[in-house]
């Protein structure tokens, strides 16, 4: 399996505090089934206002320290862009942090306060050739009920990746999230599914009650398409479909 949103690099944003925490999380990851991740620590300034060059010699130094320890688990490039007009201006520019070798990038605003002209911002970003990859997309108001949804849908026909996290999906069906994203899955929205793991505490919740609960919903079709094909594929820069129910 591959997990496209992870804070694993240690000490900059509220993901390990420090290489031992780092170190542990990757095992934990790596026990848990999952292959290669990417470190999307965030670029939220001020609070974490990370830049391109500090990640890369992080991801480095956690490759060689994985490495030493005989763990496996490759570490790709990646970030999670705050929604606001100063990131979004360095992802166009070229100074944010894509995936991989490719175009696609990880992007979260906040969970209330949809953003501001967001369908004419997200078509700018899609002009520069950016593969919109939406964080945690069960969180937002702007796509709750049945004009949320229609909404959701929309962008996805025209190209968004909706990302879902595992450990919403663990959750029952009357619990916010949990039904938000079940009920997204079903609905074939979904183009990637991950784990967002911060801490070891984090890996359980996700890749055994998470997991368990998407294979339910999809069978091995939709683990191997949101964990394994389309993951791959962005992380070379190529467009993704979101899973989809078997039609009968």
């Amino acid at each position: 399996m591959i997990d496209l949103h992870t804070h694993i690099l240690p000490g900059i944003d509220d993901g390990p505090t420090d290489w031992d925490d780092s170190l542990a999380l990757a095992r934990a990851l790596s026990q848990a089934g999952v292959t290669a991740v990417a470190a999307t620590s965030h670029m939220k300034p001020p609070t974490w206002d990370n830049r391109a060059e500090a990640l890369t010699g992080l991801r480095v130094e956690l490759s060689q320290r994985l490495d030493e320890e005989g763990v496996r688990l490759q570490i790709h490039p990646g970030a999670e862009h705050w929604w606001c007009g100063a990131v979004l201006d360095r992802l166009v520019a070229g100074g944010g942090q894509t995936y991989g070798t490719g175009t696609a990038a990880l992007l979260e605003f906040h969970p209330i306060e949809g953003p501001r002209l967001f369908e004419q911002r997200l078509d700018r970003l899609w002009e520069h050739g950016i593969i919109i990859v939406l964080a945690h997309v069960e969180r937002y108001k702007i796509f709750e009920g049945r004009d949320g949804f229609r909404r959701l849908a929309r962008l996805v026909d025209k190209g968004l990746v909706a990302q879902v996290n595992l450990g919403s999906l663990g959750r029952g069906f009357g619990w916010s999230r949990g039904g938000a994203a079940k009920r997204m899955v079903q609905a074939g929205l979904i183009g990637l599914a991950c784990g967002d793991c911060h801490r070891v505490k984090d890996v359980e919740p996700a890749y055994d009650r998470g997991l368990k609960a998407l294979e339910k919903l999809g069978g091995t079709g939709v683990v191997e398409r949101l964990l394994w094909r389309n993951p791959s594929r962005l992380l070379d820069g190529i467009e993704v479909d979101p899973w989809s129910p078997p039609q009968f």
